[in-house]
């Protein structure tokens, strides 16, 4: 009796997980498709490390989406090497086709060079342009 009732039980229980797992693909699919660009203008670095967190949730349920973070004003910290906390997670992104991009007048008025960048990040000429062009092109805007 208590073979069969166990039996039961693991049936139960490994079709939930089933059940689980069909809508966590469909909960994915319906993320097909998506492109989002954060801008970035805080210095504090508990935003920075909330950011990763969420690429990385992001990232687990939606991998094909495509994601760019435009960085200015104190948001430019988090690509300086002498400032950033979350080097390795930039670049680790940056590997799977994460932009991380850096305002180049905010560069200038901060008087960063391209070689102080973090690997894996890049620059664009502005970075209210560039979030205005990805807007224009369909991509969603997320302010961090």
């Amino acid at each position: 009796m208590k073979k069969i009732l166990l039996l039961a039980l693991l049936f139960v229980f490994s079709t939930g997980l089933s059940a689980q797992t069909k809508n966590n693909r469909k909960s994915a699919d319906s993320y097909k498709g998506l492109k989002i660009v954060f801008q970035l203008t805080s210095a504090d670095t508990l935003i920075h490390q909330n950011l990763m967190s969420q690429l990385k949730n992001y990232w687990s349920v939606a991998p094909d989406t495509k994601f760019e973070v435009v960085c200015h004003s104190g948001g430019l910290n988090m690509l300086v090497k002498k400032n950033s906390v979350v080097q390795d997670e930039i670049k680790m992104y940056a590997d799977k086709g994460v932009s991380f991009l850096a305002c180049e007048f905010a560069m200038k008025k901060r008087g960063v060079t391209k070689d102080q960048l973090v690997d894996g990040a890049g620059t664009v000429i502005s970075g209210v342009l560039e979030i205005a062009k990805k807007q224009q092109e369909g991509w969603s805007y997320i302010k961090l």
